[in-house]
């Protein structure tokens, strides 16, 4: 008697389960299909999270403070009439060798570029010159054409367009509407996809306009006195700040110049003391402290917070210089590049638990055939592992850096900042 169609079809299926178990085929997780990360026809019910998935997906963002060329950050930062950055030393050989705007594909020539003067806190980060808000990929950021002075929009829009006041903040130098030249708009990043970006598509490499010899700054024109003016007014800042340095703590010779004259003493010895490299944004809380509880000592000086050298070191884009490192394995070597400039505590998890010896030994629990391989896990069931810090740490996916092609490797982890140490 032959089964209906319904139970024939479930035969199938078990006999299916079966066999794929009997060969020991690798399988990928249920979580793994169904999670909001992944792409494809069976992502489950990730799929109606969001109609524009696929969009997103290929969406690459670069971060306001990079050039558009050398997807580095820039140091003497430069944007045409439409708002896309360059730094000066990287776009200046690309337009002597392709005259091109390397983002468009548009004509573009040195004379076309507006220098952009952006200011600084203390901690060296970018802000607005009037509110002293700090700058981040979130922020609606404009430059004024006539002078290249760099403002949030907000003081901009309140200040000079509400107020009908068309002088720059900074320089009081008149402007007008169509002067204004958006960097940044967070309603409108398309101009900020790294996909979109021509030279990318048509596989152009930024280094290649700098091949064959150092930058001839005689050739420039105007783009070299740029260049040399910058480094000469360094240059004197700091010849000007080491000499006010030592002034400073030099002490008085006469008998009663720091009796009679306590002001300037003071004055001296403020100069003199100098912040800390690693000194925090914030103070330590001993003024507040002390002022509320009797149970402490009085303290009345603003001191900041110092960092450990593990926080100053580990904060994304401190240190720009890559690193370098090798895994021996039974089959042979993987030589790495850490990028320590966008992932700055991944590196440094990796490299103190291999200096420890944590590695040594430890095999590929999974591996995927033409998917990927993991390992790192010293139990080797993939349930294991812990940081440098004995603690799971943050997601660090601000940046160009995707993993999306052979031959990447990053951290493996389960979920929003569980990265541990698996990778």
């Amino acid at each position: 008697m032959n089964p209906d169609p319904t139970k024939r079809r479930e035969m199938k299926m078990a006999v299916f389960v079966i066999s794929a178990k009997r060969k020991g085929w690798a399988r990928i997780t249920h979580s793994e299909w169904a999670s909001e990360d992944s792409f494809s026809a069976s992502v489950g019910a990730g799929a109606a999270k969001s109609k524009n998935a696929a969009a997103h997906a290929s969406f690459k963002r670069l971060p306001f403070n990079f050039c558009s060329l050398s997807l580095q950050p820039f140091s003497h930062p430069v944007c045409t009439s439409a708002g896309i950055i360059f730094d000066l030393t990287h776009i200046l050989p690309w337009l002597k060798k392709h005259g091109t705007n390397p983002v468009n594909g548009e004509p573009l020539k040195s004379s076309d570029l507006i220098k952009l003067n952006f200011a600084k806190n203390d901690a060296g980060e970018y802000v607005d010159p009037v509110t002293f808000k700090v700058f981040t990929d979130n922020t609606h950021i404009v430059a004024l054409k006539p002078t290249g002075n760099v403002f949030a929009w907000d003081t901009v829009e309140k200040l000079n367009i509400k107020e009908k006041m068309w002088r720059d903040l900074v320089s009081d130098q008149e402007f007008t509407r169509k002067d204004i030249i958006t960097l940044q708009d967070p309603q409108n990043i398309e101009s900020r996809n790294l996909n979109s970006f021509k030279y990318l598509k048509d596989g152009e490499n930024a280094q290649q306009g700098e091949q064959g010899g150092s930058l001839n700054l005689e050739a420039m024109g105007s783009s070299a006195k740029i260049l040399r003016a910058k480094e000469a007014v360094a240059k004197a800042r700091a010849e000007r700040e080491q000499k006010n340095g030592s002034t400073a703590i030099s002490q008085p010779k006469g008998r009663g110049s720091g009796v009679t004259k306590s002001g300037t003493a003071n004055v001296s010895k403020t100069i003199g003391k100098q912040t800390p490299f690693n000194a925090a944004r914030h103070t330590t809380g001993l003024a507040a402290a002390s002022f509320t509880s009797t149970g402490l000592t009085p303290h009345t000086s603003a001191d900041l917070a110092l960092l450990t050298d593990e926080q100053y070191m580990l904060k994304r884009g401190r240190v720009k210089i890559k690193g370098y490192a090798r895994i021996s394995t039974n089959l042979g070597d993987l030589n790495l590049e850490l990028r320590t400039e966008h992932a700055p505590k991944a590196v440094w998890n990796f490299i103190q638990l291999a200096k420890k010896g944590y590695y040594k030994g430890v095999i590929f629990h999974r591996n995927i055939k033409g998917f990927m391989i993991q390992g790192g896990d010293p139990t080797g069931t993939g349930r294991g592992g812990e940081s440098i810090w004995g603690k799971n740490f943050a997601d660090e996916t601000i940046g160009p850096l995707k993993h999306d092609s052979r031959g990447t490797l990053s951290m493996a982890n389960k979920g929003k900042d569980t990265n541990s140490s698996q990778l």
